[in-house]
């Protein structure tokens, strides 16, 4: 969980590294969708370190990742997807404070309950749909139970283009 100056690496690149850091050496079981995939690539991370995350299909530069997310088919060996994530923290200023912050207290607000996100990918939105877990400083993770999608998925909430409830 490092530590970084006060930037938008705060809020943004830093919590994914961090998630990445946590799903290294699943082969070939970790999504990863950008702002320029169309769609998501399965991949093993070998490492996160220095803001670039090395991979079984290259090397991506983490302030373009904007979620990644295990398949429960491809995870039979190693399902777990309790991430430790970043704690929440208000900032006064800055990009963060009128980007992630306001994002990140909507989707506290719906911790527990179903919801639709989309999110920037391949530039344009994808959308999805999931139980909302857990809401750290940057990152939103969600479990979806819905065969033929990726069971558990965390997103950038600096990525986040729109919350809504799903009933």
């Amino acid at each position: 969980m490092g530590k970084f100056d006060r930037s938008v690496c705060d809020c943004c690149v830093c919590p994914m590294q961090c998630v990445m850091e946590q799903l290294t050496d699943r082969e070939g079981a970790v999504a990863i969708a950008t702002t320029s995939l169309f769609n998501d690539v399965y991949v093993t991370i070998n490492s996160a370190d220095k803001f670039l995350a090395k991979t079984s299909e290259g090397t991506y530069p983490i302030c373009n990742v904007t979620a990644v997310g295990i398949d429960r088919v491809r995870t039979a060996s190693n399902p777990n997807f309790d991430l430790t994530l970043k704690p929440v923290r208000v900032d006064k200023k800055g990009e963060c404070s009128c980007c992630e912050d306001p994002a990140t207290e909507e989707l506290l607000s719906k911790t527990g309950k179903k919801v639709r996100l989309e999110y920037d990918s391949a530039g344009g939105t994808f959308f999805t749909l999931g139980i909302v877990e857990k809401v750290g400083e940057g990152i939103v993770t969600l479990m979806n139970d819905s065969p033929g999608t990726l069971s558990h998925l965390a997103i950038s909430t600096c990525h986040i283009t729109r919350v809504e409830d799903y009933i």
